[in-house]
């Protein structure tokens, strides 16, 4: 019972999750809010393919203002995440979150963050990739982000829209 109630609740974690991001996205849509992406500069960084295991690692650092607030995409794999300046709040299936400058942390398989910036914050994720230049960074999202949770084989209900995906 407690491994189907946990499972509810992460359904409704990341269902509340997915509303926000449609909500603000209408709201900017609108024209009731800014978009203020923008703002959240990224850089990109590669090392060259290494012979021996086949791949590349593909760091993304973003800025992320104070007072933003940021929906993250659902990753594929775990990777590792640094955050060299800031603070934050973190919302996911796995509850609220605060992590302040200097911090290393493990992301998990499928998660999805709601991120509030409570001070300029500079974050980084670290992927492997078999790709190793900007040129490729459509493939590299294909490789590490799913379009949804139903693709990662993770089901949410979406009351948005009265469905299960």
């Amino acid at each position: 019972m407690n491994d189907l109630m946990n499972a509810t609740d992460k359904m409704k974690i990341r269902d509340d999750i997915l509303k926000v991001q449609e909500g603000m996205q209408q709201m900017i849509a609108n024209g009731d809010a800014i978009d203020k992406s923008s703002e959240c500069t990224l850089k990109h960084y590669f090392t060259p393919k290494d012979e021996k295991y086949g791949c590349s690692t593909y760091a993304r650092e973003i800025l992320l203002p104070k007072g933003s607030l940021v929906i993250g995409k659902i990753h594929r794999h775990q990777h590792l995440n640094f955050i060299t300046k800031g603070r934050v709040r973190v919302y996911t299936e796995f509850g609220e979150k605060y992590f302040e400058a200097p911090c290393t942390f493990i992301s998990e398989v499928g998660l999805k963050r709601a991120v509030y910036a409570e001070e300029d914050t500079i974050w980084t994720t670290v992927h492997l990739t078999e790709f190793s230049d900007e040129s490729e960074l459509d493939k590299i999202e294909q490789e590490v982000i799913s379009p949804t949770y139903k693709e990662m084989g993770l089901l949410v209900s979406n009351i948005i829209k009265g469905e299960l995906i």
